[in-house]
């Protein structure tokens, strides 16, 4: 009899620890089926959309049926035009060297061959003749601090596969490459691998493309490599000679799709909850480009669906809208759901709305973005009522969903391997840049078929994404609810530079 006692003693304890479901949240929780998230994306990603490509008429009509099912849901256009956020762009096609690069050390001379030079960046023609060099053995701005650049060539090695991984070296490297492109310098050479025959393109902000850029180019190259090794050494010696022709460009309107759903509280509902994912993919193999192309086809198929990447992600943000516009009260906090074009083509779409937001940034209080929630089949082994989050130690966001999971029997964990390398390859990362607290989350960070021709709906655990997008309804109307907002992890060094943001950002706001 006392050891029942005690039992049942334990037991409530732990009941009464265990995260519970609002009342007002069950019924609709219950509304996200697996059912509609697959008849969302077995459109989504049908081959009638042709990949999504940003841009493409199959991304236009991805943006229009997802548009219709805000307007059926009764949320409230967030765009500038309905619920497009409409963004003017500049499809730039890098051109091909056509002539050597002629390197100088005094007497010395070498050439690198047209195969071994990618341009990577320039909006108009340069002849660079015998431009000085100087070199870095490292992306590092602050190596760049006091150098005088104008007019020179900038050489530098690009970070390396494990480098790209680290946080740090990546936004360093980014600032590099953005100071010597504001420096006035004739040209930046990164030194590092190529595929002979690739191009490349950028799809650039209408005003920015008519800017100035510095031309860049990527080089494979034993004298540069050389070069590197002897930083600081004779460099007034050096060098370098090149043409490089003027780019191919196209003017372009893509979008994002906004829709709002206002919260309850007269303070709070000025105050903003996102949820957010990318809608594009990759397109063709003719669109994807080499790396594509040299994939075997599948049956003939050159259409990469993306049923995955990122179509779970975007329909589960549909159906979770649907969802939570059915909730009464409404949380208190406005929740905002938007889907993103050019995530493929370097976060082009969460950018552009941290560049020109439509809500302010400073009263946005979090962010979750949705990746590749809809496999479970991942490379690391069945990843089945799980989830992951990217910077998973850095902001109080995880709290929230690792509250919901526990409530709703979905597991969120650290994952050690991607979470820190993740962090600034998804969407988040435009507004973790501006100061808010911004995480993606993800069931398999690698799968078979990512990125492949094989990624189709068909192959999507519609069941566990059900129980996966409820644990993030949850999650985000607990944040919604909540009095005070999520917060950065101060106990973590990586997150100082988003916390410096949010600082200048609150301290803008409050000098108005």
């Amino acid at each position: 009899m006392k050891r029942l006692s005690l039992y049942v003693f334990c037991t409530s304890i732990l009941l009464s620890q265990t995260p519970t479901v609002p009342a007002n949240l069950r019924q609709e929780l219950q509304l996200i089926t697996p059912a509609n998230l697959k008849g969302d994306l077995s459109f989504l990603a049908s081959d009638t959309l042709q990949g999504r490509y940003t841009p493409s008429p199959g991304l236009d009509v991805a943006a229009e049926f997802i548009a219709s099912q805000f307007r059926a849901a009764g949320l409230e256009p967030g765009g500038d035009q309905d619920y497009f956020q409409i963004a003017n762009m500049v499809d730039r096609r890098m051109p091909t060297v056509q002539s050597i690069m002629n390197l100088q050390e005094g007497s010395q001379s070498s050439v690198v061959p047209v195969t071994f030079m990618v341009v990577t960046d320039t909006s108009a023609a340069a002849n660079i003749e015998h431009a000085p060099v100087i070199v870095f053995k490292a992306k590092d701005p602050d190596s760049l601090k006091g150098v005088d650049l104008a007019g020179k060539a900038v050489v530098a090695p690009g970070p390396s596969q494990a480098e790209r991984r680290d946080i740090n070296v990546f936004r360093k490297s980014r600032a590099f490459d953005q100071e010597v492109g504001r420096s006035g310098a004739a040209l930046e050479i990164t030194v590092g691998p190529i595929r002979p025959g690739q191009s490349a393109t950028r799809l650039i902000e209408a005003d920015l493309a008519q800017q100035h850029h510095v031309p860049s180019l990527t080089a494979e190259s034993v004298e540069l490599h050389k070069w590197i090794d002897q930083v600081g050494t004779s460099s007034e010696a050096r060098t370098v000679s090149v043409s490089i022709p003027a780019p191919d460009d196209q003017n372009v309107t893509v979008k994002n799709v906004v829709g709002v759903l206002r919260g309850s509280d007269p303070a709070l509902k000025n105050t903003y909850v996102m949820l957010t994912a990318h809608y594009d993919h990759v397109g063709t193999t003719e669109t994807a480009g080499r790396s594509a192309a040299n994939r075997p086809l599948a049956g003939g198929d050159h259409i990469f669906n993306g049923a995955n990447d990122d179509g779970s992600g975007t329909v589960s943000v549909i159906e979770i809208a649907r969802a939570m516009a059915h909730v009464k009260p409404r949380p208190k906090r406005s929740m905002i759901f938007m889907t993103f074009f050019g995530e493929e083509r370097g976060l082009l779409g969460s950018q552009f709305y941290g560049r020109h937001p439509r809500f302010p940034v400073a009263d946005t209080v979090a962010d979750l973005n949705l990746e590749q929630v809809g496999r479970t089949d991942s490379t690391e082994g069945p990843q089945v009522n799980t989830a992951s989050l990217t910077g998973y130690d850095y902001s109080d966001v995880t709290k929230y969903l690792g509250r919901a999971g526990r409530a709703l029997g979905v597991k969120v964990y650290l994952d050690k391997t991607a979470s820190d390398p993740y962090f600034t390859r998804s969407d988040n990362a435009a507004l973790a840049e501006l100061g808010v607290p911004a995480e993606t989350l993800t069931v398999a960070f690698d799968y078979p078929d990512y990125h492949g021709l094989g990624d189709e709906w068909q192959k999507v655990d519609y069941d566990n994404m059900a129980r996966v997008d409820r644990m993030v309804a949850l999650g985000l109307f607990n944040i919604a609810n909540s009095a005070n907002p999520p917060q950065w992890n101060t106990a973590n060094p990586k997150t100082l530079p988003f916390r410096e943001a949010q600082q200048k950002l609150l301290g803008q706001e409050s000098g108005r």
